[in-house]
């Protein structure tokens, strides 16, 4: 009879410990539905504010980090290569430094640290970071095309941070290529990212228009409306 007590008394002790295990995993499986749930709620709010403003607002450097951080952020002067000195154009303020920050597959540019949304972005998918010898104390890296055309010049106080960008730039770049990939065959869903990145990705996709423009772009509008006034001499 004791047995049998001792036996009942041991199974209830397994049942308990079961249930209590249960009751924790089902407690944290709600906790995380909830965080997403919050996190998601979040990123509508801004993804709206971003549409409303026409994306001048809803993407400040908060945001874009995410809970996890960004992949890269730092300070530097960036410019378009061979970019024009003319203010209207973009060229004016290459000395002054930016915030730069690399999120997922795209580069993004701040004006000031406390602006409500980036200035322009950049994808890095196809693009190659390449560290350039230092001038006058400043450590140069430049950004090139697939054809080693160099499209944009960046400009750091630092050479440790310099390498940190192109270490960020490459990486990145390499899974923006990886992602083109899978997209092509139809792998989409497979395409596992975090609400921040997913939400950095949508907003560069707009910001990627307001790049300023390169040079040659604008010399080539000038020989544009040259020609014809040149053909009625």
């Amino acid at each position: 009879m004791a047995g049998e007590e001792e036996l009942s008394g041991s199974k209830a002790s397994v049942v308990f410990s079961v249930d209590t295990d249960e009751s924790s995993k089902n407690k944290k499986k709600r906790r995380s539905s909830t965080r997403k749930s919050l996190r998601s709620s979040f990123f509508r709010l801004k993804s709206l504010s971003f549409r409303r403003s026409g994306g001048d607002r809803g993407a400040d450097i908060d945001t874009l980090r995410g809970t996890h951080g960004p992949d890269f952020e730092g300070y530097a002067t960036i410019k378009r290569a061979g970019g024009v000195s003319c203010s209207c154009f973009g060229g004016g303020d290459d000395k002054k430094e930016k915030t730069i920050l690399i999120k997922g597959t795209y580069c993004f540019v701040f004006i000031k640290e406390s602006d409500a949304a980036p200035k322009y972005a950049i994808s890095l998918a196809h693009m190659k970071a390449k560290i350039q010898s230092p001038s006058h104390g400043v450590h140069h890296v430049t950004i090139e095309t697939s054809l080693g055309d160099a499209d944009w010049e960046l400009g750091f106080q630092q050479k440790e941070i310099a390498k940190q960008f192109a270490d960020a730039f490459r990486q990145q770049a390499a899974i923006g290529e990886a992602d083109e990939v899978r997209k092509r065959l139809g792998h989409e869903k497979l395409l596992n990212k975090r609400g921040s990145v997913k939400y950095a990705e949508t907003i560069a996709q707009k910001k990627l228009e307001d790049q300023p423009e390169k040079k040659e772009n604008v010399l080539l509008e000038d020989v544009n409306r040259v020609e014809p006034m040149m053909a009625g001499c």
